[in-house]
């Protein structure tokens, strides 16, 4: 239903409103029913937005962007993909189970992860193909990750 629609029912519902096609009443709810459409139609993709599970443009975009970077190179469903994997991590633990959580909420795939506890060192072989910037990126998450007290090494296998 049109906000016209719905307007006009409702006014003549309460018996004060005479509303003739071309009339005063008639014109000026056509008026406010072109904008309030408008607005509707915004908020419907504000709330669509709103929720990763339904975003399909900014708030994709704006969400990525507030965790890190912005992944245009990957299809819509693995951008979502990825950032509920993300938004899952964060209330997560610092386990190993964790770690690769994490590594794979940031889009590798391909990977090993060893720990040595008795040296304190965390060693993560990255098979995946990835550039420069993106290993910037993906080092900076794990090493905001992982205990300060290890050392994370990289290793990139491409």
């Amino acid at each position: 239903m049109t906000a016209y629609e719905s307007m006009s029912t409702k006014l003549l519902q309460t018996g004060l409103y005479g509303i003739e096609q071309g009339g005063a009443v008639d014109c000026e709810l056509k008026a406010y029913a072109v904008e309030l459409d408008r607005i509707y139609t915004e908020l419907d993709v504000l709330l669509r937005e709103a929720f990763v599970s339904t975003a399909q443009t900014y708030g994709i975009s704006e969400r990525e962007k507030f965790i890190g970077k912005e992944r245009t190179d990957l299809t819509l469903a693995r951008r979502r993909e990825l950032l509920m994997l993300r938004e899952t991590r964060a209330s997560g633990g610092h386990g190993s189970a964790d770690l690769n959580q994490l590594i794979e909420a940031l889009g590798v795939t391909d990977y090993l992860v060893t720990i040595v506890q008795r040296h304190c060192k965390i060693t993560i072989t990255v098979n995946d193909s990835l550039t420069a910037e993106q290993k910037a990126d993906f080092e900076k998450s794990v090493k905001a990750f992982t205990p300060v007290t290890f050392e994370t090494i990289f290793e990139y296998n491409t």
